[in-house]
């Protein structure tokens, strides 16, 4: 008997299916899943829910469960440990899933994790860069008057030498 996480998905899988799917068609038994714009801590309910969408009409929903939470822990490595996210974050997972027929599999290919940024964060990370950008011109400036420096010594060791030659 299914749990109730599993009704709730499996009636939004339904309700998704008629108003907004998140799939594309690539080949027999391949799509393109996709979240759309979620926060990162509910990829994993959207990404179930979007692979019943897909997959529910050919392939046993306990499969879809259990190679859907096995791709869901990757991209939780992912998304947590190396993209280093935050829940709230904004977020667009895009998934190529085959159902391979004779293994009862679904493969997943093509992993695209694309993170969105607001208007707030792009401005300060704007200005940190427009800061560096400062230090490296002063610094530049810095080095160019050291290399007219050490110019005027190697003239002048050039011309001390030809007059003791």
């Amino acid at each position: 008997m299914p749990s109730e996480d599993e009704k709730r998905d499996l009636e939004r899988a339904e309700e998704y299916e008629i108003t907004q799917s998140r799939t594309s068609v690539i080949g027999k038994n391949k799509f393109e899943l996709s979240t759309g714009l979620i926060i990162a801590a509910r990829y994993a309910d959207k990404l179930r829910r979007v692979a019943f969408v897909a997959f529910s009409k050919m392939v046993p929903k306990d499969i879809i469960l259990r190679d859907i939470a096995e791709l869901n822990k990757q991209l939780y490595d992912v998304i947590v440990n190396q993209m280093k996210l935050d829940k709230l974050d904004v977020v667009r997972i895009l998934v190529d899933a085959e159902y391979d027929e004779q293994n009862q599999k679904i493969n997943f290919s093509n992993i695209r994790i694309i993170r969105y940024y607001t208007e707030e964060e792009c401005n300060k990370k704007s200005e940190e860069i427009a800061k560096q950008l400062e230090e490296y011109k002063k610094k530049y400036e810095d080095l160019s008057k050291q290399l007219e420096e050490y110019k005027k010594k190697v003239k002048q060791v050039e011309d001390l030498l030809k007059s003791i030659s």
